[in-house]
C-alpha cells in the first residue's frame, strides 16, 4: 500500500503536463469534481474499496461514504490528500480531505455539492444547500488548513419572477426608490452583498433598471418577494 501511494506521488511531480478531469460522483452522476492535473480516481463506495485501503467500510463508519480521490490539490506544496464525500443527514452534501498518513480525522470538510480544482491550492466549492442561492466560495489551501477569500459580492445569476409586489432603492439603506416591481414581473438576482449574513441583492428588472433589495437570509419559499430565491435547508 505504501508503495503504491510513492508511485502515486512521484508521478505527481514527474508528470509535467496537466490536464483536467471531471468526476460524475457514483450514485449522484449531477454532482461534479472538476481538477486540473493528475488524480487517481476511486469514485466508489468505501464498502467496495481494496480491504488494504484505510478508507474501506470496517474503518470507522464510512459506509455511507464515497471515495472520490487521492489528488495534491496543491503541486506546490505536495501534500496528497484523499477526498471522501457524503450525501449527510438531510441531503447536506460535503467533502472530507484526509492528509497522507492521517485518516483517523480529516484535516477539513467543506460543505457543498461541486468543487474546481485548479491545482494551484484554489479550491471552489459551490453549492445551494442551506444557502439561499447556489454560492460559490473560494478557498485557499495551506499547510492542511483552508481559509476563505473574500470576493466584492457573490454571483446569484438567477432568472426569476416577483411573487409580490415590492420596491427597488438606489442603495442598501433603501432611502431612494429606482423602481416599484409588481407581482408576476420577471426579475434577474444578479449579485449579493459578500458579508454574513447576506441580505442584499443587486436585481435587475424587467425594464432594464437595477437597484438593491433586502431579503433575509433564513427566509422560507412561502414568505420570499423572489421565486428560488430562498433558505434552501431544514
Amino acid at each position: 500500500m505504501q508503495i503504491r501511494r510513492s508511485v502515486f506521488i512521484l508521478m505527481l511531480f514527474v508528470i509535467t503536463v496537466s490536464h483536467a478531469g471531471v468526476i460524475s460522483m457514483a450514485s449522484y452522476p449531477w454532482i461534479k469534481v472538476h481538477y486540473t492535473g493528475t488524480a487517481n480516481v476511486f469514485n466508489t463506495t468505501c464498502d467496495m474499496l481494496s480491504r488494504d485501503d484505510p478508507f474501506y467500510y470496517a474503518q470507522g463508519d464510512t459506509t455511507g461514504f464515497i471515495k472520490v480521490m487521492e489528488y495534491v490539490p496543491d503541486a506546490n506544496e505536495g501534500t496528497l490528500y484523499s477526498i471522501l464525500f457524503s450525501m449527510g443527514e438531510s441531503g447536506d452534501a460535503h467533502y472530507l480531505f484526509y492528509r497522507e498518513g492521517a485518516f483517523d480525522q480529516p484535516a477539513f470538510i467543506l460543505f457543498c455539492d461541486h468543487l474546481y480544482f485548479s491545482g494551484d491550492g484554489v479550491i471552489v466549492a459551490k453549492g445551494i444547500m442551506n444557502e439561499m442561492f447556489e454560492r460559490s466560495r473560494k478557498y485557499e489551501l495551506k499547510n492542511g488548513t483552508v481559509r476563505e477569500i473574500p470576493q466584492p459580492f457573490y454571483g446569484v445569476d438567477l432568472h426569476s419572477y416577483a411573487t409580490r409586489d415590492f420596491n427597488v432603492y438606489g442603495n442598501k439603506r433603501q432611502r431612494h426608490v429606482v423602481t416599484s416591481v409588481k407581482k408576476g414581473e420577471d426579475v434577474h438576482v444578479l449579485l449579493a452583498e459578500f458579508k454574513d449574513p447576506y441580505s442584499h441583492y443587486l436585481i435587475r428588472t424587467e425594464s432594464g433598471l437595477t437597484g438593491w433589495i433586502r431579503v433575509e437570509k433564513g427566509i422560507w419559499v412561502d414568505e420570499t418577494p423572489i421565486k428560488d430565491l430562498y433558505y434552501h435547508g431544514d
